[in-house]
């Protein structure tokens, strides 16, 4: 038993100091590339307009912070940097998230879009600049305690 501990030890150790440690792939300073939203021909006009709007501006680098409120165990919000329409980082109040966890704006519209082709009712207000601010999905309309709420704030780097 003592020898199988003492080679763990010493795998873990050259491991570490060789660079070679098995680390999460999040852990890397690698950007994660958003997923571009692209409307589409018979696109909800208001969806639409708002990510013109949002396009116009040219934002490449901010930081979006969304909060999502439900009928579940509340958690603290998701904040993700953007740069270079590349996620950089996410964090969840002290915890380091993978890219996947993070959100964007274009992620956002796409996440409206399938709201919209497959929920009762959506509704979503937009800052002027074509921010979704506020989200709410209410999946069916005859069942209780299915909503969700987004509450979204946006910063530039």
């Amino acid at each position: 038993m003592k020898r199988s501990w003492t080679g763990a030890l010493l795998t873990t150790t050259l491991s570490v100091l060789l660079g070679t440690a098995a680390a999460p792939s999040y852990a890397v300073a690698v950007p994660y590339p958003v997923t571009p939203f692209v409307p589409g021909i018979n696109e909800d006009p208001t969806l639409a307009g708002a990510w013109q709007k949002w396009q116009a501006k040219e934002i490449d680098d901010y930081v979006i912070t969304v909060r999502l409120s439900c009928f579940c165990i509340p958690e603290a919000a998701v904040r993700t940097v953007i740069r270079n329409d590349s996620i950089r980082r996410v964090t969840q109040g002290d915890k380091r998230l993978g890219p996947r966890r993070g959100y964007s704006m274009d992620e956002l519209f796409i996440m409206i879009r399938e709201a919209t082709a497959t929920a009762d009712h959506v509704t979503v207000d937009y800052t002027r600049r074509g921010v979704p601010k506020a989200i709410a999905i209410d999946p069916e309309e005859m069942a209780a305690d299915e909503e969700t709420y987004y509450a979204v704030t946006l910063s530039r780097l």
